[in-house]
């Protein structure tokens, strides 16, 4: 019983990975900016997001290979 109830998890897992497989940057906020700590008005493009303001979530990453930030996923 507790296989059927892991598989059907894992697997409602994996679907939502396929479907929405970007999570929101931690650091920007979805906003694809980082300002300044001098100067506040001033900002620059996020570095860890690219300025996209989206990051892979960490199951893309480990069970697809990552989408690149882009949210579509590499023909194979």
């Amino acid at each position: 019983m507790w296989i059927l109830i892991v598989a059907v998890l894992l697997g409602g897992y994996l679907f939502s990975l396929k479907v929405h497989p970007l999570r929101k940057c931690p650091v920007c906020k979805m906003t694809g900016r980082h300002f300044g700590a001098v100067f506040k008005n001033n900002y620059r493009r996020c570095r860890k997001c690219g300025g996209s303001g989206r990051l892979d979530r960490w199951g893309t990453q480990a069970f697809f290979g990552g989408t690149g930030h882009t949210g579509i996923y590499p023909k194979k």
